[in-house]
């Protein structure tokens, strides 16, 4: 027999607009509450004029999802046996509830050594968040584990550098550059997430450290803002942090038909459920596009493909801009890269072209004229005969 409600659920939603990973969950949830049964939204991300306090006269939520969360908030959901789905930085003190939303950092730690193993690393480092943050903490043991279980080791960077520099933000910064500056060269720095990353790549270019050659840098949550404004722009592991948010709302939405049948009568508290999210691959950018091989052509070639992408260009023009014959190119290239400079050309155009794609803001004629390729219908057979999936695959 249905339970049929008198009003549709009333939701509040309390996260962080500052941080991407809160904003691509809110996707999720929204795309949840779109297809599913409605649901009124009382969304709070902290914007001036938005309403700040909780009532027990005004109380009327049916469920909560968020990170933070003010006393009177949570005196009010457990006074009303609200149901609650809590996102990872909220600490362990905090009372059961329905979903918890976590990462897989071991598996964010493993996509992150396979990154930088295929660039040829061996040396590697981490550089946690500020303030010692559990999730953090968690982040760098999971990559130092990964990397122990190859068979390398990681230094971490401590927390006591930040806590004794002087000087605001520049002491931080100058105190991080002491430390890359002091690392064995060339090495792999895996940061926590995109802003502590960005503030990597200040601190080498405060002290004369090459990025990516010296230092390799390496963010979480691929801020597409922030990673392609960066110098020079900023690799980082995309996580699916919309399906998390998506998968949470479903969570929570379970609760509050359950609270709703059982109608306020107390019942053994059911476990947390574990909503996990993880990485989806790594948007390669040019803070980790080291290049391995020894032979200077190649390096030659290899960088100038990627400074002129966009353009129509060949081998031809590769082996006159580099003043050698064509097969003096090709030979070398081959033997230092195990592919011709022709199959680089097309794998750099369509790791471009996939990253435009994702951001779902040009036509695929644009993209393709972005990316070097003659038209559209020339891109779709470069990805049909590289990829196996046409362009749309990778929206």
């Amino acid at each position: 027999m249905a339970t049929l409600v008198n009003k549709a659920p009333h939701v509040a939603i309390l996260l962080s607009p500052s941080h991407v990973s809160h904003t691509q969950m809110l996707r999720g949830i929204l795309r949840y509450a779109q297809s599913h049964a409605p649901w009124s939204l009382d969304v709070r991300l902290g914007r001036d004029g938005e309403p700040t306090a909780f009532e027990e006269k005004s109380w009327n939520f049916s469920g909560i999802v968020g990170n933070r969360l003010p006393p009177d908030l949570m005196r009010l959901a457990r006074r009303h046996r609200t149901p609650m789905v809590l996102l990872h930085g909220v600490g362990p003190d905090m009372p059961r509830v329905a979903a918890r939303i976590v990462c897989d950092n071991e598996a964010v730690a493993h996509a992150a050594a396979d990154h930088f193993a295929e660039r040829g690393f061996t040396r590697f480092a981490y550089v946690g968040a500020h303030g010692r943050q559990p999730w953090s903490l968690a982040r760098g043991e999971a990559f130092a584990r990964e990397l122990s279980s190859r068979g390398f080791g990681c230094e971490i960077y401590p927390d006591s550098a930040d806590e004794n520099a002087s000087g605001g933000d520049s002491g931080n910064e100058r105190a991080l550059g002491a430390w890359l500056k002091a690392l064995e060269k060339p090495v792999a720095v895996f940061a926590a997430y995109d802003i502590r990353a960005r503030g990597v790549l200040d601190s080498c270019s405060g002290a004369g450290i090459a990025v990516p050659d010296e230092v390799a840098v390496l963010g979480v949550d691929n801020d597409e803002v922030l990673c392609e404004t960066s110098t020079p722009t900023l690799s980082s592991i995309v996580l699916t942090h919309e399906e998390a948010g998506y998968e949470a709302a479903a969570a929570l939405d379970a609760a509050m038909t359950e609270a709703l049948r059982r109608g306020g009568r107390r019942r053994e508290v059911e476990p947390t459920r574990r909503v996990a999210f993880g990485p989806r691959g790594v948007a390669a950018r040019r803070s980790t596009a080291r290049d391995a091989t020894t032979d200077e052509l190649a390096r030659r070639c290899r960088a100038l493909v990627e400074a002129n992408v966009a353009r129509h260009f060949g081998v031809a023009d590769l082996a006159r801009s580099l003043h050698v014959s064509r097969r003096t190119l090709e030979t070398r290239f081959r033997a230092a890269t195990g592919r011709s400079p022709g199959e680089e050309i097309a794998e750099q155009r369509i790791r471009r072209a996939k990253a435009l794609l994702s951001l779902h803001t040009m036509s695929q004629a644009q993209i393709a004229e972005a990316c070097g390729f003659t038209d559209a219908s020339h891109m779709n057979v470069a990805f049909h005969r590289r990829c196996g999936a046409p362009p749309s695959a990778f929206r």
